[in-house]
């Protein structure tokens, strides 16, 4: 399951909702994915959209599996076209592990059809940058995509400046063969004590007075 970790101090929740994406297996029998966390809420007086995302894994294989992904963007996608219908200028923030690169049709899908900004298909590099590393390639399934308001100072009081991969040195393996990949607390069942084999991403924003 996927969650929100908010300051009290800045944001309130109006509301929240999980939202399902229905699947069929290739039998006909229901299949599963994780739920997509929606929460409407309240950044100081800004009010904006929040949805929190972990799409079904590659584990069988990226076109085996490619339909769970499309669907949770299909799921998405509905959602964010009720919002936008009652206001156009709404501010929405889809953020999580997509398990899908930039370039990979599903976040295609979801930024063209959900009227998003992805700032990170501009960050990715496969051969010098990402979030997790594969066979030594880099991929971006984490990514934070917002609504073209946010990228319009005349339409919203939130003001996008830049969006980034958390890539530190004390969250980094910095010697032997994985050097530069993201120090993970396991490896199989071997704990290493790191903290993920995922890189944190993050964008920032400024609030206009």
């Amino acid at each position: 399951d996927v969650a929100l970790l908010y300051d009290v101090r800045f944001f309130r929740v109006i509301s929240s909702e999980p939202l399902t994406a229905h699947l069929l297996s290739e039998e006909g029998e229901m299949d599963y994915t994780r739920d997509i966390l929606y929460v409407h809420g309240v950044l100081e007086d800004l009010p904006i959209h929040l949805f929190v995302n972990h799409w079904s894994s590659r584990r069988e294989g990226p076109e085996e599996t490619e339909f769970k992904r499309l669907a949770a963007a299909e799921r998405l996608i509905d959602k964010l076209k009720e919002i936008n219908s009652a206001d156009p200028k709404a501010n929405i923030v889809v953020m999580g592990d997509f398990n899908d690169n930039p370039d990979d049709l599903s976040v295609i899908t979801l930024e063209k059809e959900g009227l998003l900004f992805n700032p990170f298909k501009i960050i990715w590099s496969p051969h010098e940058k990402g979030s997790l590393s594969h066979d030594f390639e880099w991929n971006l399934y984490d990514q934070i995509l917002f609504s073209y308001s946010v990228l319009n100072s005349q339409e919203s009081k939130l003001e996008f400046t830049n969006a980034d991969i958390f890539d530190e040195r004390f969250i980094t393996r910095f010697r032997g063969r994985f050097k530069g990949q993201p120090f993970r607390t396991y490896v199989g069942k071997r704990y290493l004590g790191g903290y993920s084999d995922h890189f944190p991403v993050y964008v920032k924003f400024r609030l206009l007075r």
